[in-house]
C-alpha cells in the first residue's frame, strides 16, 4: 500500500512539474505596444496571455492599457508587468469572439519588450521586439529606428542638428518595411531632427521631427505611414526605452 501511495505522489509531482514546464512559468517581464498599423483605430485590445496591455491606441502612439485614454503621445517608456514564460498568446481583438490577429510569443523574465501592429486593419501583423536595457557608452545616447510604413518604400533615415537640413550619410540606408535596426544605435546627444527620405533621393522629405536626446538615455524611432489610407503625411514617433533597472513601472 505504501509504495503504491508512493508511485502515486510521483505521479503527482511529476504532473505539477510538467505543468510548470508547459506554462513556462518563470517571473514577470515588461511589454507595452505601439500601433503602427493605418486604420486601425476605435475600439480595440492587444492581450498577452489574460492580460490586457492597451485598449484603444491611437494609430501613432505608444503605451501600456494604465495610462487611460491616449490622448497624447505616451512617452513615459513605462510598461506593464505579466507573466514570462513560452508560447504566450498574443492577440489583438475588438471583442473578446472577434479576432483582429493571434500569435504566440515567448518572453522572457526580467525582459523588456515593445509589440508593434503593423500592415493596414484590418489585415494587421504583430511583430514583437526585444528593447535593449543596458545604458549607452559614456557621453551618448543610444537609438533604435523601425521601419514600419508598408506604402513609402526603402527610405534612408537622417539626424542631423536642428535647422541644418539633410547632409553626410544617413544613420541608416535602404531600411525595409518591417527592417529594424540591430544593435542599437550609439549617437552624440544635441538638439536634433530626424529626417526620412526615400532611399537615395535626399531633395524628398517623407517626414521629419525635432529629436531632443540626452547622454546616458535609450530611444526607439519608429516612421510610420500616412494614419489614412490615399494620405501623403508620413509620419516620426519618437519614445523612450528602459535603461537597465531603473524603468518605472
Amino acid at each position: 500500500m505504501y509504495s503504491k501511495w508512493r508511485g502515486f505522489c510521483g505521479i503527482l509531482s511529476l504532473c505539477a512539474s510538467l505543468a510548470l514546464l508547459g506554462c513556462g512559468s518563470t517571473g514577470n517581464t515588461n511589454v507595452r505596444a505601439v500601433n503602427a498599423s493605418q486604420g486601425l483605430t476605435g475600439n480595440f485590445t492587444i492581450q498577452v496571455g489574460q492580460t490586457g496591455i492597451a485598449s484603444s491606441l491611437p494609430f501613432g502612439t505608444e503605451g501600456v492599457q494604465p495610462k487611460g485614454q491616449y490622448s497624447t503621445d505616451d512617452t513615459s517608456g513605462n510598461y506593464r508587468a505579466v507573466a514570462a514564460g513560452a508560447n504566450q498568446p498574443l492577440v489583438a481583438f475588438t471583442t473578446p469572439g472577434n479576432k483582429l490577429v493571434s500569435t504566440t510569443q515567448t518572453f522572457a523574465a526580467n525582459a523588456y519588450y515593445t509589440i508593434v501592429t503593423l500592415s493596414p486593419a484590418p489585415a494587421i501583423q504583430l511583430q514583437t521586439l526585444t528593447d535593449d536595457d543596458t545604458a549607452p557608452q559614456s557621453g551618448d545616447y543610444k537609438l533604435r529606428v523601425m521601419d514600419t510604413s508598408t506604402s513609402a518604400g526603402a527610405v534612408d533615415v537622417y539626424i542631423t542638428a536642428l535647422g541644418a537640413g539633410i547632409s553626410g550619410s544617413p544613420v541608416v540606408g535602404n531600411m525595409q518595411f518591417q527592417q529594424v535596426t540591430s544593435p542599437y544605435l550609439q549617437e552624440p546627444p544635441g538638439t536634433l531632427e530626424v529626417y526620412v527620405t526615400p532611399h537615395g533621393n535626399t531633395s524628398m522629405v517623407l517626414a521629419s521631427k525635432k529629436f531632443t536626446p540626452a547622454a546616458g538615455k535609450i530611444y526607439s524611432v519608429f516612421f510610420l505611414d500616412p494614419p489614412a489610407a490615399g494620405a501623403t503625411n508620413y509620419g516620426v514617433l519618437i519614445v523612450n526605452d528602459p535603461i537597465e533597472t531603473g524603468t518605472t513601472m
